[in-house]
Order: structure tokens, then sequence, then C-alpha cells
């Protein structure tokens, strides 16, 4: 039986000088967005996953910010994740259906949270 990588889509919504973080009811903190189902097209995957987590739907197709592959030294596991970053003109009202806690972080407070301090300064600095 052939294996094939898990695919997950993120997306991080940029307003001003804060990115949407959200943390879930057991303290894990992620971004939005999450698995593509087949058949599906990567937009398509991101604007159902935005809808189930925020109740929000993307004006257009956000930009490629970057993709991260990992392959466990086991090689059991094969996970590829596709980042992408959305600029927001104005602050968007969201509820979460499935009652995440939605945060809006400066750089600072991201580090305090995400140890990779170069990606967090990538985040925050990228223009596109």
């Amino acid at each position: 039986m052939k294996k094939y990588p898990n695919v997950t889509l993120k997306v991080l919504l940029k307003y001003r000088d804060r990115i949407l973080i959200m943390r879930h009811k057991n303290g894990s903190y992620d971004f939005p967005g999450g698995q593509i189902e087949f058949g599906e097209s990567l937009f398509g995957a991101l604007q159902r996953e935005l809808k189930e987590e925020l109740n929000f739907k993307l004006d257009r197709e956000p930009a490629l910010f970057e993709v991260w592959n990992y392959i466990s030294k086991d090689k059991k596991r094969h996970s590829v994740m596709v980042n992408y970053i959305y600029f927001l003109n104005k602050k968007p009202k969201l509820k979460s259906p499935e009652k995440l806690e939605i945060l809006w972080l400066n750089k600072k407070e991201m580090k305090n949270i995400i140890k990779d301090h170069n990606f967090v300064e990538e985040m925050y600095s990228w223009r596109g």
C-alpha cells in the first residue's frame, strides 16, 4: 500500500501589526486552516476551513508565504504545510463556531508562543 504525505494549509491573517492565532481548549495554538480533502483545490480547502473555524470568507486568494516539508527520522510521518499570508484592510469581527479563542498578537507577543523567532520575524516583515 502506497503512503502519501499529510497536506495542511494555514493562513496568516494580518491586520496592521497584528497576526491572528487561535488557542484551542487544550491550550495549544494554531493558525487558521487545516487538512486538504481529496478533490479540493487549495483555495477551496482554505475557504472551507476558515468557515468552520472562524465563520470567515476570503474575498481573494492569499499570497503564498512558505511551504514546509517534514519527514520524521523513522520515515513514518511525512507532512507538508502550505502557509499563506493575507493582508486585511479592516479588522473583521470573527466568531469561532468551534469555540476557539481568537487572538490578534503583535510580534513580541507572538514570540512568547512560537519558539522559531526567525519565522516570527518573517511573518511580521513580509511584504510580498
